[in-house]
């Protein structure tokens, strides 16, 4: 079962066989990013004969910016605040943060998984990553990775509740552009 609710692929010009094997590609690609959970639903079309190649999207509820509190378990202590860290992939990002807020000088680092901070300001809410950007940028590059090998020529339109990827060997016209999201449009009345 797919953890979306919704993955339509149509392949112009192929057998189900190639249309079943570039569906676990695709599949496979979005996972190994960590994206799947966050698409609700997937239109893939493309076109063998007049080579185009898209994708629709729709995203699941807006990610939250990770917060200091989110990084870490942060205790008042003595002087200040002290932070442990759960999640070190955003390690380097908190101490930015902390520096900014509080300045080099009141954030100290005694250890790996500790920081500590000189102020009597609790830092939980400070945000630490925009989350919503990084996914959109590794879901820009999973888009990419998807797209057929040559088709050179890419569009790409995101907002927070939607993604529209078109990629062809030819220039992208206005009317290739119109023609393709119309048949996805197509594949979503279906």
């Amino acid at each position: 079962m797919d953890p979306m609710e919704v993955f339509k692929i149509v392949v112009t010009g192929q057998e189900d066989f190639g249309t079943k094997k570039y569906r676990e590609l695709i599949m496979d690609i979005l996972q190994d990013l960590g994206l799947i959970r966050s698409i609700g639903r997937l239109y893939v079309y493309m076109d063998i004969m007049d080579p185009v190649f898209a994708i629709y999207g729709l995203l699941r509820t807006g990610i939250p910016p990770l917060t200091v509190k989110d990084v870490g378990d942060v205790l008042k202590t003595e002087g200040g605040y002290q932070v442990k860290i759960n999640d070190e992939e955003h390690m380097s990002d908190l101490l930015k943060v902390l520096w900014g807020r509080f300045g080099r000088e009141r954030v100290e680092q005694p250890a790996r998984d500790i920081v500590i901070i000189a102020s009597d300001t609790d830092p939980s809410a400070l945000t630490v990553a925009d989350l919503e950007t990084e996914f959109l940028q590794d879901l820009t590059d999973g888009l990419v990775r998807v797209a057929p090998e040559g088709f050179r020529n890419r569009r790409n339109e995101m907002s927070k509740e939607s993604f529209f990827f078109i990629a062809a060997e030819e220039t992208l016209t206005p009317e290739l552009i119109a023609k393709t999201k119309e048949k996805i449009r197509e594949m979503q009345n279906a």
